[in-house]
């Protein structure tokens, strides 16, 4: 009777993107066998072989290299974030009721009205503001960076 061949269940990739809870672009990462047939569909991973193990350490390198200049920018991008200050209005009736929220949405608006792109899925933000005052909201930039947008609330009376 011929011998089983134990195949093992994690194969060797190398990520050709960021991919979340896994791993940043040139990293080589050992995925099981299902998770990398998916990843191989959707072009975002090649498996390590023998041949192309040069290649791939060179990829590598370049990689590094570019993960330092993206580090760079989103240092400046956490500094320029930081240095800035959101004030907005809730509009509040007569009676201390609150006809409106701060979302995700304004947050984005007015980054991107000064000059900063980013998505709502970068913005912490647990609950929508409902109320006046000061808050941090917390940005997540990638690469383990985030910064801190200063948020100032104030109360705008409105008429019945």
């Amino acid at each position: 009777m011929p011998k089983k061949i134990k195949r093992d269940k994690n194969i060797p990739v190398v990520l050709l993107e960021d991919i979340p809870n896994l791993g940043n672009y040139g990293e080589i990462k050992k995925i099981r066998r299902g998770f990398v047939a998916f990843l191989l569909r959707k072009k975002k991973v090649i498996v390590v072989t023998k041949d192309n193990r040069e290649h791939l350490e060179k990829m590598k390198l370049i990689a590094e290299k570019n993960r330092e200049e993206n580090l760079k920018k989103l240092n400046e991008l956490k500094e320029k974030i930081e240095s800035l200050v959101f004030e907005t209005t809730l509009k509040v009736g007569p009676n201390k009721e609150v006809y409106n929220s701060i979302t995700k949405n304004e947050i984005i608006s007015f980054l991107k009205q000064n000059g900063i792109n980013i998505t709502k899925s970068q913005i912490e933000l647990e609950k929508y503001i409902k109320e006046r005052g000061e808050f941090d909201i917390n940005i997540n930039l990638g690469y383990g960076i985030k910064s801190n947008l200063k948020l100032i609330v104030k109360e705008r009376i409105i008429s019945q």
